[in-house]
């Protein structure tokens, strides 16, 4: 399953995550995938820098499986090379608003003109219609619009979660509709032009609530880490961490009210139903967090786990890496890296017949495969160090061998 996409060749301009992230799938399940980046190397490159001989940890992470090419398209010798690529490649992925696709000359109208069968994605803030379609955004944007950051933290201040987790679900996203326009293809010979914006994934990630407050104007606000659609479903101090615990349906809220003390809670009619329960929630936390402060994490969570309930510790980022379920299914993986004797990298979160699909090569250097992709497009030894002089594409110095 991990190669079906191997016949399939991806240019990939995005950067940062989102548009990154679906390339990086694609990239798992065996596509071909070149990043073009500018000469000199891509901004995204440098958030969460490990080290001045290493890139920054979110471009490792979902740079492997990928080769670099540094490429200023917007020259006329630049623009060549990049048709020659679009008219090999079956997949172009974008992440910026449509009208700097266009001034750049990278827009769906401009490169199908190349390759009419194109599958062309951009991921933007907004979509390219309506007012907001040529402004720019991040992780952030689409948190904030949709509700998330209102419904989260505490008191009278709305929070955004430190997880980009608008970026990695557009990316999702992405990667879905992708795969879905290939097999279109397969099927109708045509080429699609298509979009996922932030926005939109921060409205997918929210819209129960929406379809909530457009029937009821029921107007929810935050309330902490207490859940609002069931209860006990809370995070909760125990003697030496934190854990959360969370129960929905009647079944299981009958077990821990048992476990915890207070059996009188099952025919309470404050807590009949799951909506009963989240209503009311604020007593139930009290009785769990009472529970949880006498013991152990550790003890809290045997419990649990014995009673066949759901609980988890809080892990610092430390904690997670030494989860051992992360262990028990080999997520990370060790790989060798120039900058880096044992560089850590996690594989893609999909399991198939038992197994996480394997990175396959390291992340790229700086325009590391510039010279090798360009020799595989027809151009010679001695036009790929012309280009090179003139700072059309960029080469890894060992790559200027290609030119001598």
């Amino acid at each position: 399953m991990f190669d079906v996409l191997r016949e399939t060749l991806v240019l990939d301009f995005g950067k940062f995550v989102a548009a990154p992230s679906a390339t990086w799938l694609l990239s798992n399940m065996g596509a071909k995938v070149v990043k073009i980046e500018p000469v000199g190397g891509s901004p995204d490159r440098e958030p969460f820098r490990i080290s001045d001989e290493l890139d920054g940890a979110g471009f490792l992470q979902l740079h492997s499986n990928k080769r670099s090419v540094c490429l200023n398209h917007e020259t006329p010798q630049g623009r060549a090379v990049l048709e020659r690529l679009v008219r090999v490649c079956d997949v172009v992925v974008c992440g910026a608003p449509a009208s700097t696709l266009q001034r750049q000359g990278i827009d769906y109208e401009a490169l199908s003109k190349v390759n009419p069968k194109l599958i062309y994605l951009n991921v933007s803030a907004f979509t390219s219609k309506g007012p907001r379609a040529n402004d720019i955004g991040f992780d952030g944007i689409g948190q904030v619009m949709g509700g998330a950051a209102y419904m989260s933290g505490f008191g009278d201040t709305p929070t955004r979660s430190f997880c980009s987790w608008v970026d990695v679900t557009t990316g999702i996203y992405s990667a879905f509709a992708i795969a879905c326009a290939l097999l279109d293809r397969e099927r109708s010979g045509k080429g699609r032009y298509l979009e996922t914006a932030l926005m939109l994934s921060g409205y997918a990630a929210m819209s129960w609530l929406l379809v909530e407050q457009a029937a009821t104007k029921r107007n929810r606000t935050r309330t902490g880490n207490r859940a609002q659609s069931s209860g006990p479903s809370d995070i909760f101090r125990t003697r030496d961490g934190w854990i959360v615990v969370q129960v929905l349906g009647t079944g299981m809220f009958a077990k821990v009210a048992r476990l915890v003390g207070h059996p009188e809670w099952i025919d309470d009619p404050r807590f009949r139903t799951d909506n009963d329960r989240a209503e009311n929630g604020a007593a139930l936390s009290e009785g769990v967090g009472a529970w949880c402060s006498g013991l152990t994490t550790e003890e809290a969570l045997r419990r649990l786990r014995e009673a066949r309930l759901p609980g988890a510790p809080v892990n610092s980022l430390q904690e997670a890496l030494e989860e051992p379920q992360v262990a028990a299914l080999g997520l990370m993986q060790t790989i060798r890296h120039p900058g880096l004797e044992n560089l850590l990298l996690m594989k893609a979160p999909i399991v198939a017949d038992g197994a996480l699909p394997e990175i396959r090569s390291r992340p790229p250097l700086v325009g590391e495969h510039t010279a090798a992709v360009l020799s595989e497009l027809g151009y010679t030894s001695a036009e790929i160090g012309s280009l090179a002089a003139s700072q059309v594409i960029g080469l890894q110095p060992e790559s200027q061998a290609v030119s001598r």
